[in-house]
């Protein structure tokens, strides 16, 4: 089996076809064990656990990439090793990757931004006849990876509480404009302004970088000098509330 041709195909397309049109025969069976990973520059090395729930064996590649999701594995040059790149992974089983920092120079004033990908290839299905045509899917996920340097000022679960908010627009309508002074990265699942059934809200989920500033559309215009309710995720994945005022 010619992986690079499967990733090839998957990125291109999103699916493996075979024959012509008959009904889809696989989904999804790898589940990754957490929503992000933080790898923390004094860490010798963190691991991700990929389990199979499914009744087939599935065959996984695993990579990272700077932010383009047709970016090609086999041309990224990143300072990290995965290991194993490439497994098959029984029904019921589980498999441990293993990421290692190889040292190469990233910033050491703010995290950097990765994506995790996983590439599940499920087996060629068992033809009920002869000839028969099949679509096979291939599925991809992606989760944010973040490389934490060490000594950095503050902390994650203090840098949601340091975003500052505005008022502005976007395209003309109503909107946030969030700005983080922090050198972490903040994941903003939804926001809104004022209490009550018909508060302005923005609920499309939206991360904020180190030093960035971001605009949030919102359903309605608010009132000005209110409280902004919302809501972010930890290092686990996990919400967390908070309140801020408007300034």
């Amino acid at each position: 089996m010619n992986i690079r041709k499967i990733v090839s195909h998957a990125l291109a397309a999103g699916v493996i076809a075979v024959g012509a049109w008959l009904p889809c025969v696989s989904q999804a069976s790898v589940v990754i064990a957490g929503t992000r990973v933080v790898y923390n520059a004094t860490d010798s090395e963190v691991t991700l656990k990929l389990s199979n729930v499914g009744k087939s064996p599935a065959l996984t590649q695993v990579w990272l990439d700077k932010g383009d999701p047709k970016a090609d594995p086999s041309k990224l040059d990143l300072p990290f090793v995965l290991t194993p790149p490439l497994a098959r992974i029984d029904p019921d089983k589980s498999q441990t990757i293993r990421i290692a920092y190889t040292g190469e120079a990233l910033p050491k004033d703010r995290e950097t931004l990765f994506w995790f990908n996983v590439l599940e290839v499920p087996p060629k299905p068992a033809a009920t006849q002869a000839g028969q045509n099949y679509v096979q899917l291939a599925f991809r996920s992606r989760l944010k990876f973040f490389f934490r340097p060490a000594g950095l000022p503050g902390s994650a679960d203090d840098a949601p509480g340091e975003l500052t908010w505005h008022l502005g627009t976007l395209n003309g309508k109503p909107a946030l404009e969030v700005s983080n002074p922090t050198p972490y990265h903040v994941t903003i699942i939804e926001a809104h302004v004022g209490e009550g059934e018909h508060a302005p809200k923005f609920d499309e989920g939206d991360m904020v970088g180190p030093g960035a500033q971001i605009s949030l559309p919102l359903s309605a215009a608010p009132a000005a000098g209110g409280k902004v309710s919302f809501s972010t995720l930890n290092d686990y994945g996990g919400p967390i509330k908070h309140e801020a005022t408007l300034q």
